[in-house]
């Protein structure tokens, strides 16, 4: 009966596995679908903001001009354009404005407007003013948003973006209504329709939808550069995290160390028989922990043979345990110590205290109540390690300690590291609970692990970082960042290169926005009283281009 029931479980989780699997396909087909769909939509109206662009420089012989430029205007705006309409409209009903707002209020203020002068050109004449239309800049106003949203396809990317467009839209809006009064006190006899124009032509100009550029492009040049320090990040929000970042959270065991532990020391309780060297051996073969291992190969280099067992099986956390002629033994940490009740003597405790003093992991081997050995095994530290956490702790950074080790070993590393917190004993569910309680206390934590043991904690962090080479498949997947090189030098450099890029994204929103404050008091009329100048379709569309070139340019 029970092997029916693990039979029918193992095809239950067989079947979880490959729907799980099904559906992440289907997950990414869509998603590239999606991908294809917007770079297509993008590619369509960039043709044809190009084009409107040479009818409108090139076309004043053109019959019925104007009319073709509002057909073609109509396209992009009600086809590709589509999409920002749509979230728009999202983003209305939940009470807040994003850029996608800002970029389909520009674009159809440009095309009503100019949809207006297209019929009745007559009005703007009447009172000196020329019926410009604006189809092209409408049209432009699309192509780089959907550039913007090809850039930025995640949609975490945008955040930035949006909050500007929360903040910008009120103050478009309030510089709309100041403008809209100063011409109706001072307009003169045309004060209502020169009003109006200017109004329209703030918005005109004003649309921001170079600022879905301004991330996306920093981001992108940032992860080019973490790449030439042979580092992947996978996550682009990563990289906007770390600058934020307050803890810097490290597991020892391959990450602070080589990862490449040796036995140093065999303390013997009893009579060193073979025998026990053989139980211990064919025990320890069934470990998965690292410092078994490197017991396995200290016992293959004293060409000691594996004991047959009876069983063997894994004690979560504390070791594991094995079966021999009938006789129970163990080997693991002082857990299994005290859960087996075996004794240890004050000379070996004073001989225990030395070693884990110089930084030893220690290994209990015991036979039901009673202690055979102790082994004493050391992973040295990198020497990278003690300078790369004074340079992260010079650049503000708190850092802790994760590890497995008992109090004293921990301590010991710890202080050679100049680490004031950290946690012993640590198991992955402890790792992950002291990565949650950072968080709780408001603190934006990155974890550093290399192992299958620091999943956990690495998926509960704000910033995932997976370090070295021996990281497994998994936890390469399920990392945000991927150091490719064990080497911990490049870290530093790694929260450098986010700050640098955080001041660079900073820095081309001023500038973005300052073109279009710029195009804004040309189009309010600052000029006027003096050159009689005002907003025309190739000042818009300089504004929108230098603001689209400063991103890129950096």
């Amino acid at each position: 009966m029970n092997n029916i029931l693990k039979n029918v479980c193992s095809a239950q989780k067989l079947h979880g596995a490959e729907h799980a699997g099904s559906m992440e396909q289907r997950e990414m087909e869509e998603r590239n679908s999606r991908y294809r769909c917007l770079k297509m939509k993008a590619a369509a109206a960039w043709a044809l903001a190009v084009l409107l662009s040479l009818l409108s420089v090139f076309g004043g012989e053109v019959p019925y001009v104007n009319e073709i430029q509002m057909s073609l205007a109509a396209l992009v705006l009600l086809f590709p354009g589509n999409a920002f309409y749509a979230a728009a409209r999202k983003q209305l009903c939940a009470g807040r404005i994003g850029l996608d707002t800002l970029i389909a209020f520009g674009a159809s203020v440009a095309f009503l407007f100019s949809l207006f002068n297209t019929f009745f050109p007559d009005y703007w004449l009447r009172v000196g003013l020329h019926p410009y239309v604006y189809y092209e800049v409408a049209v432009l106003v699309v192509a780089v948003g959907l550039t913007g949203k090809v850039f930025r396809f995640l949609p975490e990317e945008r955040h930035g973006a949006d909050r500007i467009a929360r903040i910008f839209f009120p103050v478009l809006a309030g510089t709309a209504v100041a403008v809209f009064f100063i011409w109706i006190f001072w307009g003169g006899m045309t004060a209502v329709p020169h009003a109006f124009y200017a109004v329209v032509s703030v918005f005109i100009v004003a649309c921001p939808c170079a600022l879905g550029l301004v991330a996306p492009l920093a981001l992108t040049r940032g992860i080019g550069r973490a790449a030439d320090m042979r580092i992947r990040i996978k996550d682009s929000l990563a990289l906007e995290r770390l600058d934020k970042a307050d803890v810097v959270v490290f597991d020892k065991t391959g990450t602070l160390t080589e990862g490449q532990p040796t036995v140093t020391a065999w303390l013997w309780a009893q009579y060193q028989e073979e025998d026990f060297k053989r139980i211990l051996l064919a025990t320890e073969m069934n470990s998965p922990d690292p410092l078994a291992a490197a017991i396995t190969a200290a016992l293959r280099e004293e060409r000691i043979t594996p004991a047959p067992l009876d069983g063997c099986g894994v004690l979560k956390g504390k070791g594991v345990k094995s079966l021999c002629n009938g006789t129970e033994y163990w080997v693991g940490s002082h857990k299994l110590l005290k859960d087996y009740r075996a004794y240890l003597s004050d000379v070996l405790g004073d001989m225990l205290v030395e070693y884990e003093s110089e930084g030893n992991s220690i290994v209990y081997f015991g036979r039901e109540d009673e202690l055979l050995a102790i082994i004493a095994v050391k992973d040295r530290l990198k020497a990278t390690a003690s300078g790369v956490v004074k340079e992260l702790r010079g650049q503000g950074l708190d850092i802790c300690m994760l590890t497995g080790d008992g109090e004293r070993t921990a301590s010991a590393i710890a202080g050679k590291l100049g680490i004031i917190r950290y946690m012993s004993d640590a198991q992955p569910e402890d790792k992950e609970a002291f990565i949650c309680e950072l968080r709780l206390q408001g603190k934006k934590v990155v974890m550093v692990g290399d192992g299958v043991n620091d999943a956990q904690a690495l998926a509960a962090a704000d910033v995932s970082i997976a370090a070295g080479a021996s990281a497994g498949d998994g936890l390469t997947d399920k990392a945000m960042i991927v150091m490719k090189s064990a080497d911990l030098q490049s870290l530093p450099r790694l929260f450098g290169l986010s700050r640098h890029t955080l001041r660079l994204m900073r820095r081309n929103f001023f500038r973005t926005m300052a073109f279009h404050l710029a195009g804004v008091l040309v189009a309010a009329g600052i000029l006027y009283p003096v050159y009689g100048i005002l907003l025309t379709p190739m000042l818009a569309v300089t504004v929108i281009a230098l603001s689209c070139i400063m991103p890129v340019k950096g």
